[in-house]
């Protein structure tokens, strides 16, 4: 189902249905019969009890977008049921100040660092609204990279960090925070904490930790099953 068919109806009848957001993703899987939803926001306080309640929230809220979903798509969702509710999580918090610093300028213009560690071509997807989200979408051929340099903290020899705490500005890591890109850090990070051992990540051979990632930065086959996918149009797809 393409997103913006389910996008419309959320955007038509969300109010009606509890729903804080109205924008997301349904994510397609190999196995058929199960799909994962990314569709609400919460706020995420610091506190336990009102972490306790936003994960109330959260969860009223799939109940919401499931009831929705039945109602409007009973072919496709008549019979669902949730299996798993997920829990409250932080998007983006506080980050290192690294050696180096990934730009919005760097994202936009796909300038590759000669310490380049992982490659992206996910959008700037930043949440900066409970009921929207910005999204600016580069071309289908676009890509963008990660240098080691934003991953390792000045002043640290021993620690090396992967993820959404790297150095980046705001809207940056929006767009290489997401899941593909930290498991692509996160290999680099081990690649490189075995290379150092008892040394400083600060004095890495660049040269063999690429080499050692090397199928994250050039590989460019496609898992089989994705041919299977709808063609992906709206908002997320075409920009907003």
């Amino acid at each position: 189902m393409p997103r913006e068919t389910y996008h419309a109806a959320m955007r038509a009848r969300g109010d009606e249905f509890g729903l804080v957001r109205h924008d997301g993703f349904l994510f397609p899987l190999a196995e058929p019969g199960k799909v994962p939803a990314n569709m609400t926001h919460i706020e995420t306080p610091q506190d336990p009890v009102g972490l306790a309640r936003a994960g109330m929230q959260a969860r009223a809220q799939v109940d919401g977008l499931l009831a929705l979903f039945k109602a409007e798509f009973p072919d496709a969702f008549g019979a669902a049921r949730v299996a798993t509710y997920g829990q409250p999580g932080i998007r983006q918090t506080r980050t290192i100040e690294g050696r180096s610093r990934i730009t919005v300028d760097d994202v936009r213009a796909g300038h590759r660092p000669d310490d380049t560690i992982a490659r992206c071509s996910w959008p700037i997807e930043l949440h900066t609204d409970m009921a929207d989200t910005h999204w600016e979408v580069f071309a289908d051929d676009h890509m963008h990279w990660i240098p080691f340099g934003a991953m390792v903290p000045q002043g640290l020899d021993n620690v090396i960090t992967a993820g959404r705490c790297i150095e980046a500005e705001p809207a940056a890591l929006a767009s290489v925070r997401v899941m593909g890109p930290c498991f692509a850090m996160g290999r680099a990070a081990a690649n490189a904490a075995a290379q150092v051992g008892a040394g400083s990540f600060h004095q890495i051979d660049m040269n063999a930790l690429q080499d050692a990632v090397a199928e994250n930065l050039d590989a460019t086959t496609d898992d089989p099953w994705t041919a299977a996918f709808v063609s992906e149009r709206g908002r997320e797809a075409d920009g907003a």
